[in-house]
C-alpha cells in the first residue's frame, strides 16, 4: 500500500476577521479544540505559519493568529486556503486510524476473500461514520461503519467485511 501521508489536512481557512489579520477557520479535526492545540500549520507547498492565537467562536470554528498575517490585507490572500499539520505534530493515539489512511483501500469480504470495490468516501453524519465503495463499475455502495459491518481496518491490506445479503446485489 502507498506511504502514509506526511502532511494532512486540518482545516480550511474561510474569511478573515478584523484589521489585525486575523483569519476564520473550519476545522477539520475530531474537535475544535485539537486545532487550538497546534503549534504550527502549513499550506499546500509546504509555507509553515506558527500559531500565535486560536480561539474557539461559535462552538466550531477558529479565530486565529498566524504569523507573518498582521492586516487584513495580508489575510485575504489566504481566504479559501486550505491548511495542513505534519502527521508528527498530532497528539494521535498509536492504534488510530486517519481516514486519509483507508482511502483508496480495497474492501473485502472476511470470510470469502472476494474483493467489493474500494472506499473512496467516509461520510460523517452525527451518529456514525459511512464508508462509501465504488465498485469496479462505478456504482456506489454505502456501509455503516459498525462493528457488525466491518470487521478490521489494515492500512496495509484493506478494509475488511462482513456483509449482509442485499449490500452489493
Amino acid at each position: 500500500m502507498a506511504e502514509k501521508k506526511q502532511f494532512l489536512e486540518i482545516g480550511k481557512i474561510i474569511n478573515t476577521h478584523g484589521v489585525r489579520g486575523e483569519v476564520k477557520i473550519d476545522p477539520w479535526c475530531d474537535s475544535p479544540e485539537d486545532f487550538c492545540a497546534l503549534t504550527r500549520v502549513y499550506l499546500a507547498d509546504k509555507t509553515e505559519f506558527t500559531v500565535e492565537r486560536a480561539r474557539i467562536i461559535n462552538g466550531n470554528f477558529i479565530l486565529c493568529a498566524l504569523s507573518g498575517i498582521k492586516t487584513v490585507e495580508d489575510a485575504v490572500k489566504y481566504k479559501n486556503k486550505v491548511l495542513f499539520v505534519k502527521r508528527e505534530d498530532l497528539n494521535v493515539p498509536e492504534d488510530a486510524v486517519l481516514i486519509c489512511d483507508i482511502l483508496g483501500l480495497p474492501v473485502i469480504d472476511k470470510n470469502t476473500g472476494t474483493v467489493y470495490g474500494e472506499l473512496t468516501d467516509v461520510l460523517q453524519y452525527t451518529c456514525q461514520e459511512v464508508y462509501e465503495i465504488t465498485r469496479e463499475d462505478g456504482t456506489k455502495v454505502l456501509i455503516p461503519n459498525v462493528p457488525a459491518f466491518i470487521a478490521e481496518r489494515d492500512t496495509e491490506k484493506g478494509i475488511f467485511i462482513t456483509p449482509i445479503d442485499g449490500f452489493f446485489e
